[in-house]
């Protein structure tokens, strides 16, 4: 097939993950025999704004409806050269107006709609996901909500390229834990409980040496973007124009309890950032995810995340890409337990879960001092990752539930 791909959110790889996607997406394709075509449209101005869901400015309909024109203008110049059998994008509502979708339509191209955000943020692709062809959603259960907006969900996980996550042979696994990934959720309480227990871990991501939000040093204060005032996390002005937006939303009382709840969890962040300091690594470069993951006995995930994507709201657990990385890595591999990743895993067999803190404590110490037991999970999880988990694989289930051959 020759697809159409549109799934970087930045030309640029050092904004918006540039190119996480890509990189994921296109050697599977390839290995697979189908041609990419790459969008060259840079989506920068549109990312800018991409966690606004609706009620967007005249100046941001402006912005996406260039980018909107630009892409099926790229689309038609491709056509001229063969058919297009796919439309494969990675849009939030922000990126790509809607109703182009039609236009795809009369060109005979059959589109679907990447998004692995639909848990707690599905209203940011809301719009899109009722006007493509499909919707190719990563979490089990998110289909009620595709379907509320008149979508056609199709539910196929998150995988792993065993090119680039596998083993390191040469490297022999130490005895401490670690955890790969950006200060999000409850992850600290968990981090410090295992601290507290005198649990050796190593902490790699960014947020966890300082409170500083290392993506609004390069902001603006009181910055204008297409019409909209930037608010500033972690200024006065960001927490008021956060308070004024529950307060709009949910009402004064319920607003109130919410910003009561977002208060006692930064004083208890506070309080627990010294400890975890004492562990951070700083950010781990991606060519060293795979050397990290295989020098140590045990790989840490946390699945937690904000019900509606900021603190306050109740915590649901969610399977993260990670479950599929670290296994194709050969790590002994522990994650917060969920019933879906039971869909995919052999639980205590090819990896591992835990449930409450004492559960974490107890497996890290386990895992940790019984290498033949942490070895043989290595091994088995290794295993079912090769067989099932890479996206070679998920590419093959994606094109059969669609229908496309």
């Amino acid at each position: 097939m020759r697809i159409f791909c549109a799934v970087r959110h930045s030309i640029d790889p050092r904004q918006f993950y540039g190119e996480l996607w890509s990189a994921n997406f296109y050697p599977a394709l390839r290995e697979l025999g189908h041609e990419v075509i790459e969008s060259q449209v840079d989506l920068t101005p549109t990312s800018r704004f991409m966690q606004i869901a609706s009620e967007f400015t005249p100046e941001e309909l402006d912005a996406r409806a260039r980018t909107s024109e630009a892409i099926i203008h790229e689309v038609e110049e491709a056509l001229r050269h063969g058919p297009i059998d796919l439309f494969l994008s990675y849009f939030y509502n922000s990126h790509f107006d809607p109703a182009r979708f039609d236009d795809l339509r009369k060109l005979g191209i059959p589109s679907v709609n990447f998004y692995c955000n639909s848990i707690y943020q599905f209203d940011l692709v809301a719009q899109i996901a009722a006007k493509a062809d499909y919707s190719w959603h990563t979490e089990r259960d998110a289909r009620n909500s595709y379907l509320g907006v008149g979508a056609k969900p199709i539910w196929v996980q998150l995988g792993a390229d065993p090119t680039i996550y596998r083993p390191v042979s040469d490297l022999i696994p130490q005895p401490k834990a670690c955890f790969i990934g950006q200060k999000y959720a409850d992850r600290d309480r968990w981090l410090h409980g295992l601290i507290a227990a005198s649990v050796p871990v190593d902490i790699f991501g960014s947020g966890w040496k300082t409170e500083t939000n290392e993506a609004l040093e390069s902001a603006s204060l009181n910055s204008v973007y297409l019409g909209r005032q930037q608010s500033q996390p972690g200024k006065f002005s960001g927490y008021l124009d956060a308070a004024r937006k529950e307060i709009k939303k949910h009402g004064v009382f319920a607003a109130s309890t919410r910003l009561w709840k977002q208060a006692v969890y930064r004083r208890e962040s506070v309080r627990l950032a010294p400890a975890l300091q004492s562990r951070a690594k700083g950010r781990l470069p991606a060519d060293q995810l795979a050397a990290t993951m295989s020098s140590y006995g045990v790989v840490l995930n946390f699945s937690n995340v904000w019900a509606d994507g900021r603190p306050g709201s109740a915590l649901i657990p969610h399977v993260r890409l990670r479950d599929f990385e670290a296994p194709m890595c050969r790590a002994c591999y522990l994650t917060g337990h969920t019933d879906e990743i039971e869909e995919f895993y052999q639980v205590s067999a090819e990896i591992d879960t835990y449930r409450t803190i004492d559960e974490l404590i107890e497996k890290v110490q386990f895992y940790l001092r019984n290498q033949s037991a942490a070895d043989k999970m290595r091994d088995a999880g290794h295993r079912r990752a090769l067989r099932d988990h890479t996206w070679k694989r998920r590419f093959e289930q994606l094109f059969a539930k669609i229908g496309v051959k």
